[in-house]
């Protein structure tokens, strides 16, 4: 019998079973490679865009030692590790804790189905990053411009705000999902094992893009 295969964005509106679709695929361990590589390229291009429209932080500092005018340049080849690295310290810390409270995944399931839902959440911070950086490259909007405009109380802070809720929701119920579906703990180990590893996940994510 053939078995069905996930799909992307049918995820969103039906995450526990696509996600238990995608454990019963052989190649589950293979697509959780896919899946991380589209925020990761995604990224790339916002950061491709910004230094290609000569934008750079107008208001924060980035937490590590670079210039502000050479930040969005630099990120270009921190973005990667970065989400690599956090990927895998989330997965580490909710196998470690699905280990103590007996829970029946693999190291491979927790990265695969991880992977799904770290892809479909970031794509509520792109949505707005990437069109806006992209408007900025071609001249629609100027990317110093913008980066002020989102730092005061204007539309273009109230788009940030509504994309980065967007994300931020996601990821507290994709993460918690992930634990459920593949180590079957109770609802609130499946919560505070989930929120801890989005937020080990999201420091690692800021220090190096931020």
């Amino acid at each position: 019998m053939k078995k069905p295969k996930p799909s992307y964005w049918k995820t969103l509106v039906h995450p526990k079973k696509e996600m238990e679709i995608l454990l019963q695929n052989d190649h589950y361990f293979q697509r959780s490679f896919i899946y991380i590589s589209l925020p990761i390229f995604g990224y790339l291009l916002v950061y491709i865009f910004l230094t290609s429209a000569h934008g750079a932080p107008s208001v924060f500092t980035p937490w590590l030692n670079i210039p502000k005018d050479n930040y969005y340049a630099v990120n270009r080849f921190l973005l990667a590790p970065s989400i690599l690295m956090g990927w895998v310290v989330a997965v580490s810390f909710i196998q470690i804790m699905a280990g103590f409270l007996h829970g029946r995944g693999t190291f491979e399931q927790t990265l695969s189905v991880l992977s799904l839902s770290i892809s479909l959440a970031m794509w509520g911070s792109l949505i707005h990053d990437l069109p806006m950086s992209f408007l900025s490259v071609i001249g629609i909007i100027n990317a110093n411009e913008h980066e002020i405009a989102m730092n005061e109380p204007t539309f273009y802070r109230t788009l940030l705000w509504i994309s980065y809720t967007i994300y931020t929701l996601l990821f507290l119920i994709l993460f918690p999902l992930t634990v459920k579906v593949v180590h079957r703990l109770n609802t609130i180990q499946n919560i505070t094992v989930g929120v801890v590893a989005f937020f080990l996940f999201q420091s690692i994510f800021l220090l190096f893009n931020r």
